[in-house]
């Protein structure tokens, strides 16, 4: 039985490799590739990536060409007139007391331009020089002027006590320009006398009038008579300190003395007789 077994199991391993043996000898010619299937349904998308650094600058662009300019506006409305910038201020003496003659003198001003002048006592108080309360000069076709004040800047106590040390000359034109000096304000000054200083009266009835002169004084020296106890009049040297004046006497019949007192502290004295006509 056993044997029959064997015997069947070799016959049915040799008839399949028979099998196989055939079905090798008889296989064809390898066929076309088929054409590629259709692709399949894409995947779920993955999460995010971190971002990327960025990228560097690019170069600018060219410049685009200018438009054509716009139409001309209208004019605009015409400003104010301008202000001398070349403004400046002198005086004939730096230093000087409130009372004293000074001369003021200004350029680059406006042409025709009126100019108030002050002195700066200080930051709020600046009055007008020569007592003044309006405009004390008026500049020329060149933009200029010079003013004389013969009774120096001030003649009011309360000016002249609050006065003193290093100060400002300032100059307000009407148009706006502006223009400023520093002087040095001093106490009153009293003038080197003129010591030659003489004096004559002419003989003169009572009520009559006599005729006074007087050399040696200082040039330009204001001068005033004086005689028994009363003023009789004044006048001013020339530029040779002489003068000549007549007075009108009032006294009675005398022989009284006349003086001349100047302004410059010149003095002198001389008889003046007062008498009938014989």
């Amino acid at each position: 039985m056993r044997e029959l077994f064997c015997v069947r199991n070799l016959m049915i391993t040799l008839v399949s490799s028979l099998t196989i043996l055939a079905l090798v000898a008889c296989e064809g010619p390898a066929g076309d590739p088929g054409l590629p299937g259709n692709p399949g349904v894409p995947g779920a998308p993955g999460a995010q990536g971190p971002q990327g650094e960025p990228g560097l600058s690019g170069l600018p662009g060219n410049p685009g060409v200018p438009g054509a300019p716009g139409a001309q506006g209208p004019q605009g409305p015409g400003g104010q007139n301008a202000v001398s910038p070349e403004a400046s201020l002198a005086v004939s003496k730096n230093t000087l007391s409130m009372s004293e003659p000074v001369t003021i003198m200004g350029s680059g001003f406006l042409p025709g331009e009126p100019v108030s002048l002050h002195v700066i006592i200080d930051s709020t108080f600046s009055p007008m020089i020569g007592d003044a309360s309006a405009s004390q000069a008026t500049a020329n076709a060149a933009g200029a002027f010079a003013v004389e004040f013969k009774n120096g800047m001030s003649s009011k106590s309360s000016v002249v006590e609050r006065a003193g040390d290093a100060t400002t000359i300032f100059a307000q034109g009407a148009e706006g320009s502006v223009a400023s000096v520093p002087v040095v304000i001093i106490a009153k000054v009293n003038p080197e006398a003129s010591v030659s200083s003489t004096l004559v009266a002419t003989p003169v009835e009572p009520g009559g009038t006599s005729t006074v002169y007087g050399a040696g004084f200082v040039a330009g020296e204001s001068v005033s008579l004086v005689g028994g106890g009363k003023i009789l009049g004044g006048g001013e040297a020339n530029a040779s300190g002489a003068f000549t004046i007549d007075v009108k006497v009032g006294l009675g019949v005398g022989l009284y003395t006349i003086s001349a007192k100047g302004s410059a502290n010149s003095e002198a004295t001389a008889p003046l007789l007062v008498a009938n006509k014989e």
